[in-house]
């Protein structure tokens, strides 16, 4: 009998190793790539993005363009899920992804008219921020459609709730 607890206790360490081994190889390749090269397309010239002592992210570029657009490719990369649930609360689609008692909210939003507003503001601005604005939304593309790393807890929902921006054309203000 003490033979079989200690083959029992053996079986289920040899388990819970194997699946702590699991969770951080998985944490390990969820994590943005902060070294090496990407190519992208988008991007007109090559942009330098790095990273100071305290993490605080440095995009260096030939224009505007291509630095608002490295700058939405790391922010989708590290706070891809933030952006994308401030985007669905703007829009009213939290139910999408957080079920029918998040309806309510959504009719309060909707009539609120955020998002109408976001696009009155929007068409007030000059042609110079509209076109930096859509770079930085362009940069989201290959970081949440899977050439890239997700945040990790991007990854803990079906892409399908997460990113419209790999099955609708999304931009960062969808004008009529």
């Amino acid at each position: 009998m003490k033979a079989r607890l200690l083959w029992g206790a053996g079986g289920l360490l040899a388990l819970v190793l194997v699946v702590l081994g699991a969770v951080g190889v998985y944490l390990m390749r969820a994590q943005p790539q902060h070294e090496g090269t990407l190519r992208l397309s988008g991007l007109k010239s090559v942009v330098k993005v790095s990273r100071d002592g305290a993490g605080v992210v440095h995009i260096e570029g030939d224009s505007m363009a291509d630095t608002a657009f490295a700058l939405g490719f790391t922010h989708a990369q590290e706070r891809g899920w933030q952006l994308e649930f401030n985007r669905r609360i703007m829009h009213g689609e939290l139910a999408e992804i957080l079920g029918e008692a998040a309806l309510p909210v959504d009719k309060l939003l909707r009539t609120l008219g955020i998002y109408q507003v976001a696009q009155k503001q929007y068409a007030g601005y000059p042609e110079d921020v509209k076109a930096t604005l859509q770079a930085y939304s362009k940069g989201w593309t290959p970081s949440t459609c899977g050439s890239c790393t997700l945040a990790t807890q991007a990854r803990l929902l079906p892409p399908q709730w997460i990113w419209p921006s790999c099955t609708k054309n999304w931009a960062f203000i969808q004008t009529k």
